[in-house]
């Protein structure tokens, strides 16, 4: 079915919808958007609507970077094209309303190169002529806070009870404090095509975690992330609470997480992995993620605040690593059957884009198969960690290694990787020179 298809079926399913949220996913994993009438509908599916070229590469806080004032600072418009497939209804909204996604065209017509579809869109072209097709499932952590509270407070159940100490790690008791509010995102998810798999109460004192079902749909995997992190934040809101995937928003808590499963099918539909080569072709893609890790921690942390959740005492990975069923690790290997063999990648926190993410794993198991990295000693299932050789721990770093990697410019694009690092050390160099509580707590009165 076409875009305008699609959009003259729903007009006629939904004929009281009042307005339209056009929304384009950004290089920080938000989505930007514009508020347009019913009627403007099939003028999208047919023109596309403009939006500032800037857009897909804003900095985290929606500004533009001043390193860019130069080239981009006059900001023309860009046509941006509605995904087929994401028109949606918003349950959440207090009138009748529906989102569509759009990506990002240049002046010629082509996808634009900053826009995050079409950097995933670049490296899945690499499996496609190879004729492989990867397969991705996605999963999200998340905080629930008292809204309006800063420093954040974890919340408190609704039901009155008393709020339980502890990490309460899959109680169920807790889950059931938040059954009303869990049970509205299960069927808001279900209402925009959303297929989650599961609902827990995860470590953190007021922390969750939600799971997509896989699919070799990847660019709709990515969209579908970034719909169900508003869905959450959305009904959350609806309920007076703030959800935050913010990497770590809390000094003694664990952070929040976004884990990839990755596997791979053969043109007949057979996972490699589970080929009679296939543990070797598995651990060539865990080489390859294994050896571009470090180039690539600038997209798996993108921001200050991503570099908190870099504390191995709160059990996130920090060490290029592998092995069986061992979640101290990178890169694990869950327990499977022969049909959904695959690698889950745990580096990122749920702060990222993951567009880019995807790409960037994408990209790291790509080489590694086709160049055969060997991945080096496996981990056991309870072996601990040596901490020796650790990822980028601070975000100069990371962003100085991602700008050395030839691996992620030639699979992400040298134009890319050039723009995002502008961008990302603007931010950088901001954050540097704030002054914030800790330095007059710190050094006001003593120095």
């Amino acid at each position: 079915m076409s875009v305008e298809q699609e959009i003259s079926s729903f007009l006629e399913e939904h004929p009281d919808v009042e307005v339209v949220e056009v929304l384009m996913a950004d290089m920080n994993g938000i989505f930007r958007g514009k508020q347009i009438p019913l009627s403007g509908l099939k003028r999208v599916a047919k023109k596309g609507v403009p939006f500032p070229i800037t857009t897909p590469f804003l900095t985290t806080n929606g500004a533009n970077a001043e390193t860019i004032s130069d080239e981009y600072g006059s900001d023309p418009d860009r046509i941006c094209m509605p995904v087929p497939g994401s028109l949606r209804l918003m349950p959440w909204a207090d009138r009748k309303s529906a989102q569509i996604i759009v990506t990002m065209q240049d002046s010629d017509g082509t996808p634009f190169f900053m826009d995050p579809r079409s950097v995933l869109d670049r490296v899945l072209k690499r499996f496609e002529a190879d004729g492989l097709r990867p397969v991705v499932a996605l999963e999200y952590e998340f905080f629930l806070f008292e809204a309006g509270s800063v420093p954040p407070v974890p919340v408190s159940p609704p039901n009155g009870m008393a709020a339980a100490g502890g990490a309460n790690c899959y109680n169920m008791d807790v889950l059931y404090d938040f059954e009303a509010l869990m049970r509205e995102i299960e069927e808001t998810c279900r209402a925009q095509d959303l297929d989650i798999i599961g609902l827990v109460c995860e470590y953190g004192n007021g922390q969750f975690e939600v799971n997509l079902q896989h699919t070799d749909d990847v660019e709709a995997a990515c969209d579908d992330a970034l719909a169900l992190k508003r869905v959450v934040k959305s009904v959350a809101l609806k309920h007076g609470l703030l959800a935050s995937f913010m990497a770590k928003p809390l000094y003694d808590e664990v952070g929040n997480g976004l884990h990839a499963h990755v596997s791979l099918l053969d043109e007949d539909g057979n996972n490699v992995f589970s080929l009679d080569d296939g543990d070797k072709r598995l651990q060539d893609a865990i080489g390859g993620l294994l050896k571009t890790m470090p180039d690539a921690t600038a997209i798996f942390a993108p921001n200050a605040n991503s570099y908190r959740r870099f504390d191995p005492d709160w059990f996130a990975p920090v060490v290029p690593n592998w092995g069986e069923n061992n979640r101290r690790l990178s890169v694990r290997l869950p327990l499977s059957g022969s049909k959904n063999r695959r690698f889950e990648h745990r580096v990122c926190g749920a702060d990222v884009c993951p567009h880019l993410v995807v790409a960037a794993i994408l990209a790291g198991a790509h080489y590694g198969l086709t160049h055969k990295v060997d991945p080096g000693p496996e981990s056991g299932e309870f072996d601990s960690v040596d901490f020796d050789n650790v990822l980028p721990p601070r975000w100069r770093m990371a962003l100085d290694r991602f700008e050395k990697s030839k691996v992620m410019r030639e699979y992400l694009g040298e134009d890319f990787v050039d723009l995002y690092l502008r961008v990302r050390r603007d931010e950088e160099e901001e954050f540097h020179r704030q002054i914030n509580l800790w330095d007059y707590e710190q050094y006001l009165r003593v120095i």
